[in-house]
């Protein structure tokens, strides 16, 4: 198999010469190229494909922005990163459609490492070149929202602090209310009621705040339409908040590592992402595919695969790997109408997401038909999970009762 071809851009030579030296142990991994600045750099993609492009932000003549765009026009499969200094932070906003990732100078080895590898992770799970463009166009999906940037811009300084985290969302009022409203559930079964942001910070963690306001933000940008009726967006949006808060309830009961309980959580919360992905960049295609789907009685997801070359499972988690989420959620989004092919032997956040997801379309009229996640949990249903599948669902019972 051939090796990823990395290039990175930057306007200083220094810059370039220190990423040189500092990557080198991973020349047996990567194939890497390095140019001096966005025309360089255009040049180098004249000649050959790249699989990243990671440029920093603030160039003489073409800066990143500029090269970014052009990227996404010549090469939309080419994974866009900027690599850029703190100070351009705001500036950086301007790439908010373009890049997939904003990495901060001075940015860790490993750290950059980390990345690039993260989002090159998923690339084979989709087999459809045609929707890995979709998947990487400019005005077709949701970039990570300006809220969300703002969000992890904070959390990449050296100092940051929950106090900060909770000014930048109270910001934005409608996102105010409705992390409110939803830590007030009674899904989250928190002794008192929560009055304020900063309280909400606090009490969830950073993680969880994250993931709500992606989860909000990315469904109250994506416009409804024919091809996106409203009430099948409100649908999904409560059917994934529902799922959530069933992950959450059943990784309180078995796992003992807060990290575990929350990564169930947010994967539960993000699972159908890959809906509106394959809604907002295949529109009426998509619509249709839903509709036969539902006539002919069989579940979406095989559908999906048969006219797009993946499900929305598998496309969610490919813009997660993009934007950089870890494994264990990225895993968990992708496998979870089949978790059985991850020999899940243990509770993880994918077999959270699995059963959470089959119990609420189970409990869930609404969500009768290609919506349904078809043949009952392979991999879960069988041997050690038998008895504690029982005990799983009685958990999420209580929660939706406790909800309604």
């Amino acid at each position: 198999m051939a090796k990823p071809r990395i290039l990175f851009v930057d306007d200083e030579q220094d810059v370039l010469d220190s990423l040189r030296l500092l990557l080198r142990p991973q020349r047996q991994r990567w194939d890497m190229a390095f140019a001096a600045g966005g025309p360089a750099a255009l040049a180098l993609m004249a000649g050959q494909d790249f699989d990243v492009v990671l440029s920093d932000m603030r160039m003489p003549g073409m800066d990143g922005a500029q090269l970014l765009a052009e990227v996404a026009q010549r090469s939309p499969n080419t994974v866009r990163m900027v690599l850029s200094g703190y100070s351009d932070k705001e500036t950086a906003l301007r790439t908010v459609r373009l890049a997939h990732q904003y990495l901060t100078k001075p940015c860790p080895p490993e750290e950059l490492i980390q990345a690039v590898d993260k989002a090159l992770s998923l690339r084979g799970v989709i087999n459809s070149d045609r929707l890995k463009r979709l998947i990487h166009r400019v005005d077709t999906l949701p970039a990570l929202p300006p809220l969300y940037q703002r969000l992890m811009g904070e959390l990449s300084k050296d100092n940051a602090s929950l106090k900060h985290v909770g000014d930048i969302i109270c910001r934005d009022t409608g996102m105010c209310t409705s992390i409110l409203r939803m830590v007030n559930s009674s899904f989250f079964g928190l002794p008192a009621h929560v009055s304020s942001v900063h309280h909400a910070v606090k009490l969830l963690g950073v993680e969880t705040i994250r993931a709500l306001v992606l989860t909000f933000e990315l469904f109250s940008t994506t416009a409804a339409g024919p091809a996106v009726p409203g009430a099948w967006l409100e649908s999904l949006g409560a059917h994934s908040l529902r799922t959530a808060c069933y992950c959450r309830a059943m990784a309180e009961a078995e796992l003992s590592d807060a990290t575990g309980r929350d990564d169930s959580f947010i994967a539960g919360l993000l699972h159908d992402l890959g809906k509106l992905v394959l809604a907002s960049a295949l529109g009426d295609e998509y619509a249709g595919t839903r509709a036969a789907a539902l006539r002919q009685g069989r579940p979406l997801h095989e559908a999906e695969r048969e006219a797009f070359g993946a499900n929305h499972a598998e496309a969610g988690a490919y813009l997660l790997s993009l934007w950089g989420f870890k494994d264990a959620i990225t895993e968990a989004v992708c496998a979870h109408h089949d978790p059985g092919r991850l020999h899940c032997a243990e509770f993880s956040p994918l077999v959270a997401v699995a059963v959470a997801n089959h119990f609420d379309h189970e409990l869930s009229p609404m969500l009768a038909g290609p919506e349904s996640g078809g043949h009952v949990l392979p991999g879960i249903s069988r041997g050690d999970y038998a008895e504690r599948l029982k005990q799983w669902r009685s958990l999420c019972l209580g929660a939706r009762d406790e909800e309604d």
